[in-house]
């Protein structure tokens, strides 16, 4: 019974409308023997099935997990560790406070406490310069400090990085003028595939410290047969990912 209402309230739901509406009007279509709009309409709705299918996104992302491995306690502690921007969000009253990727700020404040790291890096703009433009660095500074991190402790890019590229080569330029040896560079599993893609294009040894991982596939269930948001994000962010590596960005 719970199975079959969550499988009627998914259908309820406006992403569910919409695949319906695409079933309904392709049997329209059937039904007035114009089948070339009928099976396109077919299409679409499978499409939207499959691409808003919860199993197939975790899946995905999972691909891109796969290619990063944990950041072992047995491995040896590291000079700084780069944390790129994204993880950060704004309150209501204009607060910092943490984002759908907040993981990587807190997995970083994590091994600072635990003694894994010396200094921790922050960097990211959002919309480069000018009205409306957030400094994604010193939100994460702010983050950190509620956190327990000591400003001592805390480095922040002060240049504007608005992509993942950018960030990478501040912070290539900011080892090579530390003289550090070990870094890391901590984001989602699932993006840092294709931003140590981008370190080793531009140059910068790091070691890979991964947050955020969304790749566990959950067990299946009736509802699961519906297009839902979950599934949508997780595959347009595969897509994306995709395109940026393709792309060198």
């Amino acid at each position: 019974m719970l199975a079959f209402t969550k499988l009627v309230g998914m259908l309820l739901m406006p992403l569910g409308l919409i695949w319906l509406g695409l079933w309904g009007s392709a049997y329209w279509a059937f039904r007035r023997r114009v089948r070339g709009l009928g099976f396109a309409l077919m299409g679409l709705a499978v499409g939207l099935a499959l691409v808003g299918n919860v199993q197939l996104g975790h899946r995905l992302m999972g691909r891109l997990e796969a290619e990063v491995q944990p950041f072992s306690s047995k491995d040896a502690p590291l000079e700084a560790l780069f944390v790129l921007g994204g993880g950060s969000a704004v309150d209501e009253q204009g607060r910092p406070a943490l984002g759908d990727s907040g993981d990587r700020i807190v997995e970083a404040a994590r091994l600072w406490h635990a003694g894994r790291v010396r200094w921790l890096v922050a960097s990211g703009a959002s919309q480069g310069t000018g009205p409306g433009s957030r400094n994604l660095g010193e939100e994460t500074r702010t983050l950190w400090k509620d956190l327990g991190i000591p400003e001592s402790a805390i480095r922040v890019i002060e240049e504007p990085c608005v992509i993942t590229r950018d960030e990478v080569q501040a912070y290539t330029r900011l080892k090579a003028r530390e003289g550090w040896q070990r870094v890391g560079l901590l984001s989602s599993a699932w993006h840092l595939p294709r931003a140590m893609a981008l370190a080793r294009r531009t140059g910068l040894e790091a070691v890979p410290v991964a947050s955020d991982r969304r790749g566990r596939v959950p067990r299946w269930e009736l509802w699961h047969l519906v297009p839902q948001q979950e599934g949508l994000h997780n595959t347009q962010g595969f897509c994306w990912e995709w395109l940026g590596r393709s792309m060198g960005r």
